[in-house]
């Protein structure tokens, strides 16, 4: 009968001692929020690595260098052979991208935007300008004086 009772006892032993153990790991981990500015803060390499979701269906990684101003996406194939896992999909440098003022590849381009507000801007000032010659002849002919009501 001992050694049953010293069995029953045994299971939640293990159990206690686990969760105190991770509740002490835990606590040297520091909260969630900690890891997310320790990974965002953490740029002494100048290389940051980002997960993207790439479609709907597939994901991958963002690798940002911030020192060489390059960038590479690589996605990530879990399904493939062990050889193609992991593919690289695109690099580019964004060294002079940032020098760029105006660049667009879908309608509508800048120039447009800038041609259809400058043409809004000129209708709202032929409007006003209409309205205030409408309000000057109005306030024009009330002011002027009538030979009716001068006994003219």
């Amino acid at each position: 009968m001992k050694s049953g009772t010293q069995r029953r006892w045994l299971l939640p032993a293990f159990v206690v001692l686990g969760v105190l153990c991770l509740f002490f790991i835990g606590g040297k981990l520091g909260s969630p929020e900690d890891a997310q500015a320790r990974l965002q803060t953490g740029t002494e390499s100048g290389i940051l690595v980002i997960p993207v979701q790439i479609g709907r269906d597939s994901y991958g990684l963002a690798m940002v260098d911030t020192v060489g101003q390059t960038l590479w996406l690589y996605e990530l194939n879990s399904r493939g052979p062990a050889h193609s896992r992991l593919k690289l999909l695109a690099a580019r440098s964004w060294q002079y991208d940032r020098l760029l003022q105006q660049y667009n590849t879908a309608e509508p381009k800048p120039e447009q935007v800038k041609m259809m507000l400058e043409n809004l801007g000129q209708m709202q000032k032929e409007q006003n300008k209409k309205k205030q010659r409408d309000s000057d002849i109005n306030i024009l002919e009330m002011a002027e004086p009538n030979s009716r009501h001068f006994g003219g």
